[in-house]
């Protein structure tokens, strides 16, 4: 009795599952469905969310900086992701779009230092290194 009712069970919970993930997918995103950070699954909204509460929780920001900084991160987003439209129709390397992304990444940059106060400005920079090590990336060769 206890084994009928427990696959009973199973199989209620699996159905309720498939129907969940078989729902509405009209809203789904350009980068894929957000269910995680791999590929065709990314996010750019969640990301920013996750990236700006980091930044509250060890700048604490403002609610106008976050509004500000909310604005720079969004837009970044959708610069990278033109520029990677761009390099898929085009077929151009990637040399040339980590070129124009290292050139957005500076240009975020310069807006961020606007909207953070210098001590901020100081701790940011040390999260972004943070960031890179832990991806492995031990930021980008000097330009000469």
């Amino acid at each position: 009795m206890k084994r009928t009712v427990f696959l009973v069970m199973v199989l209620v919970s699996a159905l309720v599952i498939s129907c969940n993930n078989g729902g509405n997918n009209s809203q789904r995103l350009p980068f894929g469905n957000g269910g995680g950070m791999g590929p065709g699954n990314f996010d750019p909204q969640a990301m920013v969310d996750r990236q700006i509460e980091e930044m509250d929780e060890n700048l604490d920001l403002s609610d106008d900086q976050e509004e500000k900084i909310r604005e720079i991160m969004e837009e970044n987003f959708e610069n990278m992701a033109a520029m990677r439209e761009e390099m898929q129709n085009s077929g151009a390397g990637f040399e040339g779009m980590r070129e124009k992304m290292q050139e957005v990444r500076k240009e975020q940059d310069k807006k961020m230092k606007e909207v953070l106060s210098e001590q901020q400005w100081e701790q940011y920079q040390v999260m972004q290194e943070e960031r890179r090590q832990r991806r492995g990336q031990g930021g980008f060769p000097p330009q000469n």
